[in-house]
């Protein structure tokens, strides 16, 4: 009978062992997810005005834009554009730890589990594939094509020149071609960030459903 209760004292002890490292590792993953949809609040919608403001050229004459906004407008409508180079940069540190460590299989909630590797073995690296191919395309052509052919520019402080209305005029036809160039990735990226901030929210809830058990 003794050693049957200490087996029994053993096996509780274990199974709390089990559900301390659970918890910490459901703590641990929440920081992080909510850090992720903070940024990704951020970036989803830099690129969702760069993917309208892209739209907006490729169907919108010259002549229309430059009857209706003035330069500064312009140069915001550039501006939107141009932050479509910014980067969602996930945090995978937490979640690599857990997996190597063999800890996903501690979590008990087989949805949370499901989700999990499909976002962070799935989801990030298929967006941070594809962001960097959009991010060369930024970096090699549209950009200094901005620079070049629009006279437009943005300093280390983020801040923007109002371009002329002129240059901007006459170099249209040509912008509207580099947007066409970017607008498929870019409307693949912002549909991918979309799913992303939608599977980081339900982990979010369903994460904080079980720490409050």
């Amino acid at each position: 009978i003794g050693i049957l209760i200490a087996l029994s004292i053993n096996s509780c002890n274990e199974v709390n062992k089990i559900k301390s490292i659970e918890k910490k590792s459901y703590e641990n993953l929440l920081s992080s997810l909510r850090k992720d949809s903070l940024q990704l609040i951020i970036i989803t919608d830099y690129q969702t005005k760069n993917l309208n403001m892209q739209n907006r050229f490729i169907k919108t004459d010259a002549s229309e834009i430059v009857k209706a906004y003035s330069s500064d407008s312009i140069s915001k409508m550039l501006f939107d554009i141009y932050r479509g180079a910014y980067s969602f940069f996930p945090k995978h540190g937490t979640y690599n730890s857990i997996a190597s460590n063999k800890g996903i299989d501690i979590i008990s909630s087989e949805i949370i589990k499901s989700n999990l590797i499909d976002l962070y073995d799935y989801e990030y690296s298929r967006y941070e594939f594809i962001d960097k191919v959009l991010d060369d395309k930024y970096m090699n052509v549209f950009l200094p094509f901005l620079h070049k052919e629009i006279g437009f520019f943005v300093d280390s402080n983020f801040k923007y020149n109002s371009v002329s209305i002129t240059q901007f005029e006459n170099n249209y036809s040509a912008l509207q071609l580099e947007c066409q160039n970017l607008n498929p990735m870019s409307t693949n990226v912002s549909s991918l960030l979309n799913s992303i901030q939608n599977n980081v929210n339900f982990l979010i809830k369903e994460i904080e459903k079980e720490l409050n058990k």
